[in-house]
């Protein structure tokens, strides 16, 4: 009798026909794991056409008994709002659960919504420690989220320095918009003494990636 991981086998080889089949045997003998894998199967649209609904079908069972991939899942659907009207509410409820359990994706997400306001109560001390705890995993959005709450004093003290300590942490691991914003903090201080190759170093990644503001700004320090 096939089992859940005889489908990952298959999904892994790019054979989706196979650990379609398999999966839905699985899922239907009431595994929660292939439940949330064949749903993943539906969004992505891996083997099969595009199902969002029948991805929430297949996600909810295994969210309610607490599957963590699944309770993010969850949260992402209702957020983004694929295939149904976004519900921040919901996605919060979904994020929280999934954060709750050390998931950094769902905890950096959370935290957004903390920051905004958007589907709960806004507040920014919950924002900075759940992006905080995400950024301890190392999720790189967090990281980055962090240097922008400590730059400009939301929810904490503002704080140049370890604004740009969490940058530089970002722009390493190549996020444009951290190596954009290390750019323009460079750029200020190279005006002050500093190193503007450093500047031009951080927009040119960033550049490289398809950042606009960082074509503008290099084009501009490249004619001075």
């Amino acid at each position: 009798m096939s089992s859940f991981e005889d489908g990952a086998t298959a999904y892994e080889a790019e054979d989706y026909e196979k650990a379609l089949e398999i999966w839905t045997k699985t899922a239907e003998a009431g595994d929660l794991e292939s439940k949330y894998y064949l749903g993943l199967m539906y969004a992505n649209a891996n083997g099969v056409e595009q199902d969002f609904a029948k991805a929430l079908e297949l996600f909810t069972p295994a969210a309610e008994d607490g599957f963590v991939e699944a309770e993010y899942s969850m949260g992402v659907l209702h957020h983004v709002g694929l295939g149904m009207e976004p519900d921040n509410a919901e996605a919060a409820y979904w994020y929280s659960k999934a954060a709750d359990k050390g998931h950094p994706q769902a905890q950096c997400n959370l935290a957004g919504l903390y920051e905004t306001g958007e589907g709960v109560t806004r507040d920014y001390v919950k924002a900075v420690e759940y992006y905080r705890q995400s950024a301890e995993q190392g999720y790189v959005v967090a990281v980055y989220n962090l240097g922008v709450m400590w730059e400009n004093g939301i929810g904490l003290p503002a704080d140049l320095q370890k604004a740009t300590h969490f940058y530089q942490l970002a722009a390493e691991a190549g996020l444009a918009a951290a190596q954009y914003n290390l750019g323009a903090i460079t750029e200020k201080d190279a005006g002050e003494g500093g190193n503007m190759d450093q500047a031009r170093y951080w927009y040119g990644k960033a550049a490289e990636q398809g950042h606009g503001e960082a074509k503008i700004q290099l084009d501009l320090l490249r004619k001075k």
